[in-house]
């Protein structure tokens, strides 16, 4: 090396995610987001994330970041799940369902109510589903890890932006020709398209990789005959 030459600094590798699944979901979202003029923050507002999964909020910023924050026991992890639901879940004047309320619309006893509620009683499956159904919560709420149960709150994000990202897209996309029918392409984008494909298993996305395989074929097809099927 001569003198006075330097060299710019080689960044640390970046640790693997523990969560690779997860992130691979926060990265689809930010994007989303990004094309829609959100920010990180707003699509992936930690505090919205904890009413939809009931994990804790310092939990799902470390699980954002893909790293692992620790599980705690089942019993633990239900307690504060269904403390949650207690405290957000209203009724139309605003108020907290009584315990009574609850034990007579989920068909648990009264004294099992209160019990769960204190963490005097450890629930059973049969507690969990019907105070889920209760609470109008998906199967699982109450029992699933922390990773999974946030990894299905992302997914309802991922669905709500695509959504929103179509219909952008539609509001955007340039004007057909007078008598021709829009291609896939001018209705939804390559990009919507591809973010479509991105929430469909393998198989999936497999059939529908050869059905664009097809429609490409047909639509190069169609473009190269006038509306009466004439070639140009």
């Amino acid at each position: 090396m001569t003198e006075g030459s330097s060299t710019a600094p080689v960044p640390p590798p970046s640790r693997p995610s523990a969560f690779p699944q997860l992130t691979a979901t926060v990265e689809r979202i930010v994007c989303l987001g990004a094309r829609l003029g959100r920010s990180r923050e707003e699509v992936l507002c930690t505090e919205a994330l904890n009413h939809a999964c009931g994990v804790p909020v310092e939990v799902i910023r470390e699980l954002l970041q893909g790293r692992a924050a620790g599980e705690p026991d089942i019993h633990e992890r239900f307690r504060q799940r269904l403390d949650l639901l207690h405290e957000t879940y209203r009724k139309d004047n605003g108020r907290k369902f009584s315990h009574g309320e609850i034990a007579r619309q989920s068909g648990i006893s009264r004294q099992q109510v209160q019990a769960l509620l204190c963490g005097d009683r450890r629930p059973t499956m049969d507690h969990c589903s019907r105070l889920e159904r209760f609470f109008n919560r998906p199967a699982g709420f109450l029992q699933s890890d922390d990773a999974e149960a946030l990894g299905c709150a992302l997914a309802e994000v991922e669905k709500t932006l695509l959504r929103e990202y179509q219909e952008h897209s539609e509001r955007n996309a340039p004007a057909a020709g007078a008598g021709r029918r829009p291609s896939l392409y001018e209705r939804h984008g390559v990009d919507g398209i591809a973010l479509r494909a991105a929430l469909l298993p393998d198989r999936g996305r497999t059939r529908l990789l050869e059905w664009l395989d097809t429609y490409m074929e047909e639509e190069a097809a169609e473009q190269r005959s006038g509306p009466a099927g004439e070639h140009f």
